[in-house]
């Protein structure tokens, strides 16, 4: 496992931080280079290319470029547009505070992303509890990429295929999408951004959106596959937003470094902060980058500032304010692609990281679409002699003599490709190779890289998939060499996306395309490739992979591993009367196992192919040679005559150590350890190097570990190799580059011809003319050399501030070895404590204002160490004493007293606790032997008894200050079926109707013999719920024979009474009263209220098994209601009984099956004209003919049968 190693804590920015003061208080901080967007339209396209290529690619510094603000769409590029067009789109926004990722709608975290800014203030922005919810990695949407394309530089632009000018040297005609006929095309000139010339389908999707509020952030971290990034602000929040609500002004604030400073950054991370940089987890404290031995850039990016990010520059970003909305995407170019070859792929491959950009691929597809594009050239020339002038031009075009450079450039890089995965030319044995065509989507199963042609599969290791796949183990030839594999170790087979024979092809047409361009064959042209290889002195990677499979065994995964055998040499355990273990010695073995080697450092036999022999005898394990050598396995296994260190006199073993001459190799470089578990696949092993032990006690061995907080001699070197890769220039090189002899962009407004940023003096930053007016505000101090920062330092302390050092601070001053429980209310240290994967962290000082109750580091004075050592102040030589009591005394004295207190104070907690033993033996790594004298019987009378229920304490839990939760809705929740729909019919009747005057009603029941006509039928769906309202049954409450519910108004009534009077109620009462009527109830009425058994005085049946005899009694009184209301309206009084079934002419039933009283609709027609046969027949003989002679008619409709609802239980 990684080594518990202390490591820095995350400390949030304050959002009242004054960033300003900070940068010029701070002497290592300065603003980075900004020029205005007008400058570009000026001086033209290609100075701004030749800018770029100068000050951010080869320079590696970076670069602002503000104002574009005032040119993008205000209507679109604003959160409301966001909100209209998708706030329904659902993505995955990223928790900072808990490291996990929440589902949110775009248009909910929009809103509340005011909640989410308020919660920060100057008294709780430490606070680990609250949300910090970043929208990160988003799509940009196409409306944004369109009006973009037309905004930004061409150059710098999301996949430029082509930097040429329209109708330049060797365009062409092409099709004009937008009208018809033809349009001139684009000059051949390269490509902005090499992954156009990928097929779309190969492509990487990197034009994304970041959305940000107060407290949120990007840890330190370099761009992928050391490609530019380009990050633009399109939209931030203002004093007020969209509603009139106030909010916070939003920013970034950007902590940058240059790329010559990438080693000494990293060096920097790893030794004193304790982390790895290419992880991308640490979030570095304003305090870290103060002590930095580094320059750093700070940028406050504002609306409408465009950032340049160099290749390989680490830096982070932290958002203030209610919102800030940025586009950001990154650009390939042949510099970034030699970076990512040497060294973005090889780090990103020992951590894991998938590649996502498909270098090799680029490098394949750029060289065959530059080779048609100088194919056009030379048929344009060939054709082209009659016209001189355009002879001319096509000959000494710079843009095409760049092509050309950058095509060798990119030939030298398919060179190494070929000659990586070059096999063996042995005719005796015919290797089987299996093809699979390329399509860009196979990736190593152990680090994730993409792989361009040949790896290794294993045939063991395939597991099948629901889809009817199958999942394959395959693994780069670089992964394999590191000794990264399955569980199988061995066994694979080869496989290859291109056919060799084409590639080889390609390889030498190119070549010749190359000699031809350049004017013949002379001694700096390519070679062929079987010269290339006879020319390398070291074994291409594909034989190293082949000769590593006969060397490793295979392993069956699918069988147990085997025990293995004791014998009798094997250690025994022995106890003596007193009960002590007694160990024997282990024995040496006497003769060497077969197959098996003596590590010359361990002094174990291991196994051959997990040793690296040299030719003297000797034998080094790849984990030693990895750790103590800063060897990789690769290095050994490619070189025929690898010489061993203690060949070269530089081992630094404990025997060799006593040797005469022999120089201990010291490491160079710090090594934390990387678990890939979490990472690579589940059935990935490393069986040569465990790459997740660091190499700390190498360095402690070689005395380059300083626990007092001075600088070590690793992090020395990389300060003087910054230093050294600075005093080189920023040149145009002319072997790649092609000077076309214009102008640069000036701060005065004006050109001047001048290609190196170093002639430039800091009065010469290129910069907007306009913001020359205004007071300076930015520093230009530059890095201090690493031979000067102690002087510098002193004259600090003396009181001179003239001279800007930077200042190594301890950061064991506040270093904290207990748990994340033990510190937690800790807070008088000022900071925000986190801990790592060991728990173990430190908050990190302020050189600028400590904090008073921590004592600070002080160097030495300058005068003590100019001095010879064996000399006091006064000349006079020193006495051995006096060299014990000053120069042999611990500087960071004050450090271990502030350490004694923390020990002091925690084992006065322990004591507390009852746990003073324990916690002494841990802080001192002691360990303590107890033996314990019990009574046999005791102890079983113990055992046998049951287990005491203990009473535990509640927990309390604390209070969840989470804002915002998902808006995303669960798949387990029930959604809500609707109602089945119902066709009803639906009759008029002018006679019957709630609406006033809406037919005349007669008294006289007699009708006219003719039949009248029948109105139209309508129909219409309805729901339960429908039925409800509109056909409520007249009398539920007596019919079901429970306490009625509220229910609501019919939507006729509701409509009548919709007179805007609020004190009418909307729904019925629970408990409904009647008023008593003026008249006489009549025998309807007294049927209606009493029921069938009112004479019995018992209430009607009720239960389940009678619910179709209620569901009658229900339909009968309805319909004697309606009889009533026949009454009402006739003046005779003639006397009511009962009704019997009415009978349809057919002679079936009219009546509808049983019913629901809620599912009962009620439609009186007395439109509709019925045969006198039928009323005759239908009539009843103790009857009033009144009701049936009028022609009215009652119709009950339901909304279900009762058949059904029986079948379904109700």
């Amino acid at each position: 496992m990684p080594a518990a190693r202390r490591s820095a804590a995350f400390d949030p920015i304050s959002p009242d931080l004054d960033l300003d003061a900070l940068v010029q208080q701070t002497p290592n901080f300065e603003y980075v280079t900004r020029i205005s967007c007008d400058m570009i339209e000026t001086q033209g396209f290609e100075v701004f290319e030749k800018l770029v290529l100068i000050h951010v690619i080869i320079g590696g510094k970076p670069l602002v470029i503000e104002g574009f603000h005032k040119r993008l769409d205000e209507w679109t590029f604003t959160s409301g547009w966001l909100q209209d067009n998708l706030g329904k789109k659902f993505e995955q926004v990223r928790n900072l505070s808990k490291q996990c990722n929440m589902t949110l709608s775009i248009g909910h975290y929009l809103n509340n992303m005011s909640k989410l800014t308020n919660q920060w203030n100057p008294h709780n922005y430490r606070d680990r509890d609250r949300q910090r919810l970043y929208l990160k990695d988003i799509d940009c949407p196409e409306v944004w990429y369109e009006k973009l394309r037309g905004v930004i530089p061409p150059s710098v632009f999301y996949l430029n295929d082509s930097t040429g000018e329209i109708g330049g040297p060797g365009s062409v005609d092409e099709p004009n999408p937008h009208a018809t006929g033809l349009r001139k095309g684009r000059g051949v000139a390269r490509a902005g951004d090499l992954m156009s010339c990928l097929p779309p389908a190969m492509r990487a999707d990197n034009l994304m959106c970041y959305i940000g509020h107060e407290g949120t952030y990007t840890p330190a971290h370099r761009e992928m596959c050391a490609s530019l990034g380009q990050n633009l602000m399109v939209e931030t929040s203002g004093a007020v937003d969209l509603d009139g609500k106030p909010t916070k002004p939003g920013s970034s604030i950007w902590f940058m470094t240059e790329s010559k400073d990438r080693h000494l950054v990293s060096e920097y991370w790893l030794s004193t902060l304790g982390h790895d940089i290419e992880i991308e987890a640490h979030f570095a404290q304003i305090n870290a980058w103060k002590c930095a031995p580094f320059t750093t850039y700070i940028v406050e990016q504002k609306l409408g500032d465009f950032i340049l990010i160099p290749p390989l520059a680490p830096h982070q970003v932290w958002n203030r304010g209610t919102r800030t909305m940025k586009v950001a995407w990154n650009r390939t170019t042949v510099e970034t692609l030699e970076l990512a070859l040497d060294e973005a792929l090889p780090r990103a491959r020992m951590v894991g990281r998938d590649e996502q950009y498909k270098n090799k691929a680029i490098i394949y597809f750029t060289l065959d679409r530059y080779s048609d594009l100088l194919k056009r050239v030379e048929y344009q020339k060939r054709t082209a002699t009659q016209a001189p002038d355009h002879h001319q031009a096509l000959k000494y075009s710079p843009k095409i003599r760049q092509l050309q450079k950058d095509f060798r450039r990119l030939y030298s890089l398919y060179t190494r490709l070929l000659l990586v995965e070059a096999l063996p030319q042995n005719p005796r044995e015919k290797m089987k190779i299996q093809y699979v065509p390329f399509d860009s989507n196979i990736t190593c199963s152990f680090c994730r890289c993409n792989i361009f042609n040949r790896f290794l599969t294993c045939p063991t290791c395939v597991v099948p998939l629901e889809n009817g796949e199958e999942d394959t183990y395959d693994v780069c030839l670089e992964c394999y060499a590191m000794g990264r594999s399955c569980k199988c170790i061995s066994g694979y087979k080869w496989v290859e996306q291109f056919k060799w024979q084409e590639l080889t092809d390609k390889h030498e047409r190119w070549r010749k395309q190359i000699i031809a361009f350049e004017g013949g064959l002379t001694d700096k042209s390519p070679q062929p490739l079987h010269m290339e290889r006879q020319y390398s002195k070291k074994h291409p990677l594909a034989q190293v992979c082949q000769e590593q499979l006969r060397l490793r065994p295979w392993n069956d995964p699918k069988k147990p591993p085997p025990v293995p055998k004791l014998s009798k040499d094997a250690d025994e355990s022995r106890v003596n009367a007193s009960g002590e273990v007694i160990t024997a010695k282990k024995k040496k073995p006497s003769a060497m196992e077969k197959g098996h080697m003596k590590n010359h450092v361990t002094y174990y036999h291991e196994p051959i192919w997990k040793l690296g022999v040299c030719k003297c005898g000797r034998a080094y394990s790849y984990g030693s040679l990895w750790r103590a050598f800063d060897t990789a396995p690769l290095t050994v296994m490619e070189d025929p005559d690898w010489q061993c260190p203690h060949c070269q006199r530089i081992c630094s073993c404990a025997k060799c150590r006593k040797i005469a001459g022999m120089q201990p190799y010291e490491p160079t470089g710090t090594v934390l350890g990387y678990d890939t578990r979490r990472v690579a696949d589940p059935r990935s092993t490393e069986s040569l190097v465990d790459f997740r032990q660091s190499n700390f006690e190498w360095v402690k061995k070689a005395g380059d570990d300083s626990p007092a907080g001075e600088e070590t001699r690793r992090l020395s070197r990389r300060v003087d190799e910054a230093v050294a890769a600075k005093s080189q220039e920023a040149a145009l090189d002319d072997a790649h580059y092609v000077d076309e002899g214009n102008n640069t962009l000036m701060p005065n407004g004006h050109a001047e011809s001048s290609t190196s940023t170093a002639e430039m003096s800091s009065d010469d930053i290129p910069i907007d003319p306009l913001l020359g007016s205004l007071p300076p505000t930015t520093k230009t101090t530059q890095a201090v050399p690493h031979e000067h920062t102690r002087s510098d330092e002193n004259a600090v302390q003396n009181g001179d501030n003239n001279q800007p050092p930077y200042r190594f601070v301890a950061p064991s001053a506040l270093v904290l070895d207990q748990r994340q429980d033990q510190y937690q209310d800790q807070r008088h240290l000022g900071g925000g404590f986190t801990t790592d994967a060991n728990g173990i962290v430190f908050q990190y000082p302020d050189p600028e204002d400590p904090d008073p109750t921590v004592p600070q580091y002080a160097p030495p004075q300058v005068e003590h160490r100019l001095q010879p050592p064996d000399t006091t102040d006064n000349g006079k030589k020193r006495k051995r004493s006096d060299v014990l009591q000053t120069d042999m005394l611990d500087p960071n004295e004050a450090n271990e007293l502030y350490h004694k207190a923390q020990v002091k104070r925690t084992l006065h907690e322990a004591r507390r606790n009852n746990r003073y033993t324990i916690a002494e033996a841990a802080m001192s790594g002691r360990s303590l032997s107890v033996k314990l004298k019990l009574n046999s019987d005791k102890v079983t009378r113990i055992i046998s008894q049951p287990p005491s229920q203990t009473l535990q304490p509640p927990v309390r839990s604390k209070p969840s200050l989470a804002i915002v939760q998902s808006d995303y809705p669960s798949p387990t929740a029930k959604k809500a079926v609707p109602n089945p729909l119902k066709r009803a019919r639906i009759e008029q009747d002018d006679n019957f109707s709630t609406r006033k005057g809406s037919a005349k009603k007669t008294k006289n029941p007699v009708q006219p013999k003719e039949p009248q006509q029948k109105s139209a039928s309508k129909y219409m769906e309805i729901s339960s719920e429908s039925e409800m309202e509109d056909g409520m049954d007249l009398d539920d409450s007596h019919a079901s024979k429970e306490e009625p519910k509220p229910r609501p108004l019919p939507a006729y009534l509701a409509r009548k009474n919709d007179v805007g009077d609020n004190e009418i109620p909307k729904e019925l009462s629970s408990e409904p009263k009647y008023r008593p009527s003026r008249r006489k109830s009549t025998l309807v009425e007294s049927a209606i209220d009493n029921g069938p058994n009112s004479s019995t005085g018992q209430p009607s049946a009720k239960g389940p098994l009678d619910e179709a005899t209620n569901i009658a009694e229900a339909n009968r009184k309805a319909k004697l209601r309606a009889m009533q209301w026949d009454q009402d309206d006739d003046s005779n009084g003639e006397p009511e009984s009962m009704v019997s079934p009415v009978k349809q002419p057919n002679g079936a039933n009219r009546r509808t099956p049983a019913l629901e009283p809620a599912n009962v609709t009620l439609v009186p027609n007395g439109s509709s004209s019925v045969p006198s046969e039928a009323k005759a027949a239908a009539t009843p003989s103790g009857m009033p003919k009144s009701i049936f002679s009028k022609g009215k008619k009652v119709r009950v409709m339901a909304a279900s049968d009762i058949d059904k609802r029986h079948s379904l239980g109700v």
